[in-house]
């Protein structure tokens, strides 16, 4: 059985975050290439090939999607 290419597996990942993103009530931690873990605010989007998270006092912050190694997702 032959592996799925990387980037079906990029765009499969891509597709997956984007219905995760759009839920609200979700809690997001993802953890980079790098190896921090970052915990996205309840405000957030997607825009172009980044993530972007807008925390309550309206500061925003960026990250590429091709950066994030791994997803949590928790219930809140």
């Amino acid at each position: 059985m032959q592996k799925p290419s990387i980037a079906a597996s990029r765009n499969k990942f891509r597709k997956v975050l984007t219905q995760y993103v759009k839920h609200q009530g979700l809690d997001l931690e993802v953890t980079l290439k790098s190896g921090e873990r970052v915990t996205l605010s309840k405000m957030r989007k997607i825009e172009g090939d980044r993530v972007i998270s807008t925390t309550a006092r309206g500061i925003q912050s960026a990250l590429a999607i091709r950066d994030i190694r791994h997803l949590e997702v928790f219930v809140n």
